[in-house]
């Protein structure tokens, strides 16, 4: 038996394809905004008093570097609202067809559970990744308008983690929608990664052991854009670890909740 159908792929691709386009845009619009305006916040960044230069020193101090500036300034602001998309695409793949009341003529098709669960995963993953690399591509091209020099290890290195923490957002997600009852708005998604964030933002700022402590159980540790600019930076393969793992355990979990789910009409 398949687990994957092409022909609802592609129709789930194409359902998509107005909102995905949407945020993609508006983010790669975002850093090439954010990376053009370098030039202007040079002098601006030399005129900051010492009080909050000070406190600038919980986001990585004041940057050194356009690459810095990219990691303070835009990949952060990419990292919240990218797991914000990728939340509500993990969630919706399975959530919008009971709440757009489509799931009683879908779920009808001689394709199994078990495919659409694997194809919609596959097409939900497939969209972030898309959003992720676009994203990193015009981030690129606007570097290289603004003729500033960047070192392209640590940046790919933090696209690339970057993108796995969308992946487990959409993931989680998705888990999530299959094992709560149906109809559930997409708000419960989207809390989860913007919950995470802030812990992850407040304990940047805090000089508190519980509170690194608790960074390690977010996602955004392992890319985090202000370490991974380090010359020492070092995977950190607890947060990454543990949230792969969460991430298996609830879409195994979702699997056998989805299965045996109700269609609701």
């Amino acid at each position: 038996m398949r687990i994957f159908d092409s022909t609802l792929f592609t129709m789930e691709l194409k359902r998509g394809f107005r909102g995905v386009l949407i945020w993609t845009f508006a983010l790669s619009a975002s850093m090439v905004l954010v990376i053009a305006l370098y030039p202007m916040v040079i002098d601006m960044y030399a005129a900051i008093p010492p009080e909050f230069a000070d406190l600038m020193e919980a986001f990585g101090g004041i940057p050194d570097s356009i690459v810095e500036y990219y990691a303070t300034e835009g990949a952060m602001m990419l990292q919240l609202f990218g797991s914000i998309f990728a939340a509500l695409q993990g969630f919706g793949a399975i959530n919008r067809d009971e709440r757009e009341k489509t799931a009683e003529s879908l779920y009808v098709l001689p394709i199994a559970r078990r495919t659409f669960f694997a194809t919609k995963l596959l097409r939900a993953s497939l969209e972030v990744l898309i959003l992720s690399a676009v994203a990193a591509a015009s981030s690129y091209v606007a570097f290289l308008a603004v003729g500033e020099p960047i070192d392209m290890a640590p940046f790919l290195r933090f696209t690339a983690l970057n993108a796995l923490v969308f992946l487990v957002f959409v993931w989680l997600a998705f888990a999530m929608a299959a094992l709560l009852k149906p109809n559930q708005k997409p708000f419960v998604a989207i809390a989860v990664p913007f919950v995470l964030y802030v812990l992850y933002t407040v304990s940047l700022m805090a000089d508190d052991a519980v509170l690194e402590f608790l960074r390690n159980l977010t996602p955004f540790t392992f890319a985090d854009p202000l370490e991974i600019l380090k010359a020492d930076f070092e995977v950190a393969w607890i947060p990454m670890t543990v949230f792969l793992g969460l991430s298996a355990a609830g879409l195994l979990a979702g699997w056998r909740a989805f299965r045996v789910r109700e269609i609701i009409v």
